[in-house]
């Protein structure tokens, strides 16, 4: 008989991308976000869609987030008395608002999805901060589904010696999370936005902290509150930070840095345009890269939705995309979580008649009114998803959404008829609409010819 020998592999959910993945450093630090608020940050919560299994989530969901600004505007303006000089501004925009709220004056935007939308390499996580360098504004994204872990026995041989191991697969579980988990992901990626990383300790304090042995020291640990941890707070660490980063005189009145958060210029596209379905690659210059140095490279669409989170070595000088890539301009990001440089750079898909940005959320595509009523239709069961996609055909000849040509609808999720639904009776924004039908182009369930 065999000897088995058993390998227990942790895994650590992160509640946000940036950093996800990062080789040994040092711990009880912070990693570096090269991410600035230029004066005090206007943040808008923009409503989520209604959700018949979850018909209070949407004002949970605004409440929690009203819970965490307050939390940090309080902490770090603690000891200040009447004269606070840490000013942080919450807007909070109902559905019915979202048609032809300004988006401009939003420095951070906050969006609520049951999951990861695009789901770049298959990643589970409760929420993420995608910075834009080329805007200077923060989208944030909050994955409002519960997650359970789901440990698997893999066994495997080698060298004559069988050896088992336990991997946990974790899995969205179709249920709202719990106020425990919102509430620390909604502090966690405010404080990315205000340019933390994450907070890296030993594994056996995390092990503690997991186990609910040991409180965090920081909100920016990067482990989500359901695999034990049921107390969180923002803590004198995180405070301590952001005043490190802007000094004592608050985001309106910041101290000049003197390092990090230094464009470098590293990263390029090896062509500024790219034919649909060609190879899209990536430069990096390495040159200044020691052995242990890394960065991570986001690439996002125009709608600030990542499209693929990379981790780049020194010996990653080419880097080859294998995302989803539809017809658009895309901007790939580099980030040094190390020194807190960053990089970034631009290329579309697809010839210049066929590129087409999807709508940006501060301005209000001129949809006309038929589409609506075939929308309305269609949520019904008025008509058929084919009829519905011919109206669709009108949204990509004037482009007002990408993609080539519709023929057939597949498979559709049920939110993005629920959506079309609420639009036609008024209860959402045509951008909030055309993010649903966007969706349906770049998962490929609208079929093309």
């Amino acid at each position: 008989m065999k000897k088995i020998i058993l390998c227990i592999i942790l895994s650590v959910l992160v509640s946000s991308v940036i950093f996800g993945i990062s080789p040994a450093f040092a711990e009880d630090q912070f990693l570096l976000m090269p991410i600035r608020v230029q004066h005090g940050p206007t943040i808008c919560a923009i409503e989520p869609q209604s959700d018949v299994k979850f018909p209070t989530l949407g004002k949970q969901l605004l409440d929690e987030t009203e819970y965490a600004v307050i939390d940090w505007k309080t902490k770090l303006n603690e000891g200040l008395g009447r004269h606070p000089v840490w000013n942080i501004s919450l807007i909070e925009v109902p559905l019915g608002q979202q048609n032809g709220f300004n988006y401009t004056q939003c420095d951070i935007t906050i969006h609520y999805l049951p999951q990861p939308q695009e789901n770049p390499n298959g990643f589970i996580a409760t929420g993420v901060t995608i910075p834009n360098f080329e805007t200077g504004k923060t989208n944030i994204e909050i994955y409002y589904l519960d997650i359970q872990s789901n440990w698997v026995k893999t066994e495997w041989t080698e060298n004559g010696q069988g050896y088992y191991s336990y991997i946990d697969k974790p899995y969205y579980t179709g249920f709202v999370a719990t106020s425990t988990q919102l509430g620390s992901t909604i502090r966690h990626e405010i404080g990315h936005s205000f340019g933390l990383g994450h907070y890296i300790v030993p594994y056996d304090r995390l092990h503690n902290i997991i186990n609910g042995l040991e409180d965090m020291p920081s909100i920016m640990i990067d482990t989500v509150t359901v695999l034990g941890v049921k107390h969180y707070d923002i803590t004198s660490l995180d405070i301590a930070q952001v005043k490190s980063i802007y000094g004592s005189g608050g985001f309106d009145n910041q101290a000049k840095q003197t390092s990090g958060y230094q464009r470098v210029y590293e990263l390029s596209s090896s062509k500024s345009s790219y034919m649909p379905g060609e190879k899209i690659t990536l430069d990096l210059n390495t040159n200044t890269f020691g052995e242990r140095s890394f960065v991570e490279i986001l690439v996002i669409s125009s709608n600030d939705t990542m499209i693929e989170n990379i981790v780049a070595y020194k010996t990653n000088s080419t880097i080859y995309l294998d995302g989803n890539y539809q017809n658009g301009k895309y901007l790939a990001e580099l980030i040094n979580p190390l020194t807190g440089d960053f990089d970034f750079t631009s290329f579309t898909i697809g010839t210049q008649n066929q590129v087409q940005d999807i709508v940006p959320t501060n301005q209000s595509p001129d949809i006309p009114s038929w589409v609506k009523d075939s929308s309305r239709q269609w949520a019904s069961s008025e008509i058929s998803n084919d009829e519905f996609a011919k109206g669709l055909q009108y949204l990509i000849s004037n482009k007002i959404i990408s993609q080539s040509q519709v023929s057939h609808l597949n498979h559709i999720p049920n939110w993005v008829k629920t959506n079309a639904g609420l639009w036609a009776s008024g209860q959402i924004s045509d951008q909030e609409f055309l993010r649903g039908i966007q969706y349906l182009t770049d998962s490929k369930i609208i079929s093309v010819q």
